[in-house]
């Protein structure tokens, strides 16, 4: 078997809806921009891949395929560290190369990706993932609708000027579901430094008194509390959290990540398959932390085949608690950016269930590949 040909395409995806993400203060998006990946080859057999669209993606696979073209997909290990060779270049937009090769080897073994990288469960726990700041009166709205449709869990993106306000939120939607729904709280500090946003940008202080004050609401972890390079601060703050410590999910590649393991900077870890270089590297971090008692819950967002590549690393270890599923409606429903799809994910009773078809186990819509 040899790959024939590798191909990339860029889809706009209209929100029903203007979404204010809480990472991008003052930022309003419309539309959720794609970039999807399809590896023939001359058995017939095609692999898929997708993440969001960062604008280098047709130049990556461009320069990606002057090296795969002809070689045996099968030959994962080799491909992995060519587009390591690659990643300086291109960035986030090489990894999604690895996850398409997955899915060609999980159809010619006749098997789903996450049994072949261990096989843990077929189902995992979901969280409802929330993108936006919205009021406490809002959310525990929200969080009421999101229980009522099966969720068991969510997630609320805390990113308020003052303290009060960020836990006036938690404590709103705790009131709102008691004890029937498990809470996480996203900070959204490992970047925001040194992003063109403005605040609130958190000390140290900051985070150890939000997460001293979150203890009483029982909350599941409280993510990205402080930079994402900054291991010593985290460190500390993991020492003397009440609550357990979540991130990395925008730490670039596995040495990062690896440290931040080593450093016990974290009680999670959450790298994302699609930007964390792939699967390959991220069952291997897997591992790293089982070992160290440290649990990984992948990051995922906006993209369908991201979310998918990510659920099968879930599946496939033993030391996962949760899946994040985006879901923010009315602006950020997931039957929107899973419409790509011929068969969306779906949560049922609080659980995802895995695809079983081979490979990754969904297949895009026919347009897109045109």
């Amino acid at each position: 078997m040899r790959i024939t040909q590798i191909r990339t395409r860029q889809v706009d995806v209209p929100l029903p809806e203007p979404f204010h993400p809480a990472w991008a203060p003052g930022r309003v998006e419309t539309q959720i921009r794609l970039a999807y990946l399809r590896i023939d080859t001359d058995a017939g057999i095609s692999g898929i891949a997708g993440h969001e669209f960062y604008g280098a993606e047709e130049q990556c696979v461009a320069r990606v395929a002057r090296e795969l073209v002809g070689k045996d997909p099968l030959r994962i290990e080799e491909h992995a560290g060519t587009l390591r060779f690659l990643w300086p270049y291109f960035g986030t937009a090489v990894w999604f190369v690895e996850i398409a090769l997955w899915d060609i080897l999980g159809k010619v073994a006749g098997l789903p990706i996450y049994r072949m990288l261990g096989n843990a469960s077929d189902a995992v726990p979901a969280y409802a993932s929330t993108g936006q700041n919205r009021t406490p009166a809002q959310r525990a709205d929200d969080a009421r609708r999101l229980r009522d449709e099966g969720y068991r869990a969510i997630k609320l993106r805390i990113h308020n000027e003052t303290l009060a306000e960020d836990i006036a939120q938690v404590a709103a939607v705790r009131k709102a579901v008691g004890d029937g729904m498990a809470i996480m709280a996203d900070a959204n500090q490992t970047d925001v430094h040194d992003a063109p946003f403005p605040g609130p940008h958190w000390s140290f202080h900051r985070a150890l008194a939000t997460a001293q004050a979150l203890a009483e609401y029982r909350i599941e972890w409280l993510e990205e509390p402080l930079p994402r390079h900054d291991y010593e601060g985290l460190r500390r703050l993991r020492a003397v959290s009440p609550v357990p410590i979540a991130g990395g999910e925008v730490n670039q590649g596995f040495a990062e990540l690896e440290r931040l393991l080593r450093d016990g900077c974290y009680d999670i870890l959450q790298p994302d398959v699609t930007l964390c270089e792939g699967l390959l590297r991220m069952r291997a971090l897997a591992s790293m932390a089982h070992a160290s008692s440290a649990l990984l819950v992948p990051h995922t967002w906006g993209d369908p085949l991201g979310t998918v590549a990510n659920l099968h690393l879930a599946a496939a270890i033993p030391n996962t608690s949760y899946f994040e599923f985006p879901h923010d409606p009315p602006a950020f429903p997931s039957a929107v950016y899973q419409q790509t799809l011929k068969t969306p994910l779906v949560v049922d009773n609080g659980m995802v269930q895995v695809p079983q078809a081979p490979g990754l186990g969904v297949e895009l819509q026919d347009w897109i590949f045109e």
